[in-house]
């Protein structure tokens, strides 16, 4: 009877234990992916806080890069459109006019050559009174449709107007 007693006892234990396994795979499973979600999101932080680390060292370059360029240029001109803080649906196209009589020769304006002024003038800017009207919506304009990336700014395009058309 025993013997009878203890097999029977055997065969459920064995039984309950087959129902009872995939729930405790399913523990198991889940335990581990809690241990690799709490990994994965260890590494998340870390990536985050390297990726703004590097954001401030690429910003403090930036801002150094530009307090040489003002040193070295003794101007607060560098690119216009950041200091000014335009957004692109801010820019404006400058004011063409037609083909005057007497156009200038915008040659005479450092940063502009023969290919940019018939650009310039494919545009009706003709004369340096247009250019030194330039507001810094139109020079944003103009920098982003030519991309010249801050070069008016930079080669002071209207105060080398003004003084040509001055003369």
């Amino acid at each position: 009877a025993v013997g009878m007693w203890m097999g029977a006892f055997a065969g459920a234990l064995e039984a309950s234990q087959r129902m009872l396994q995939p729930f405790l795979d399913d523990l198991e499973a889940q335990s581990e992916a809690a241990a690799n979600a709490s990994k994965a999101r260890k590494a998340t932080e870390t990536l985050i806080a390297e990726a703004q680390t590097f954001a401030r060292d690429v910003t403090d370059f930036a801002a150094n890069a530009t307090e040489k360029a003002l040193d070295a240029t003794g101007t607060d001109i560098v690119a216009q459109p950041a200091a000014t803080g335009l957004m692109p649906e801010d820019f404006r196209q400058p004011k063409g006019v037609d083909k005057p009589a007497k156009p200038s020769d915008l040659k005479a304006i450092s940063g502009i050559g023969p290919k940019l002024e018939k650009v310039l003038n494919g545009l009706g800017i003709w004369t340096y009174e247009q250019i030194a009207a330039w507001t810094s919506q139109e020079i944003a304009w103009v920098e982003d449709y030519l991309s010249l990336a801050g070069r008016v700014g930079r080669d002071d395009w209207t105060a080398q107007a003004a003084a040509l058309a001055a003369k």
